[in-house]
């Protein structure tokens, strides 16, 4: 394996893992968001939803 495909596939792995870690953090952002709101604030929300 030559240097430039050795940094390629270092280079997308760690693009791979920031998007992960993203991803994750949007997560916990919403869930943080969700578990703020009160039950009747959650009913509106999951209407929306089905609707």
């Amino acid at each position: 394996m030559d240097k430039e495909h050795l940094i390629d596939l270092i280079s997308n792995s760690i693009i791979s893992e920031i998007k992960d870690l993203k991803i994750n953090e949007e997560k916990l952002i919403a869930n943080n968001y969700l578990n703020n709101l009160n039950l009747n604030q959650l009913r509106i929300i999951s209407k929306e939803f089905i609707l």
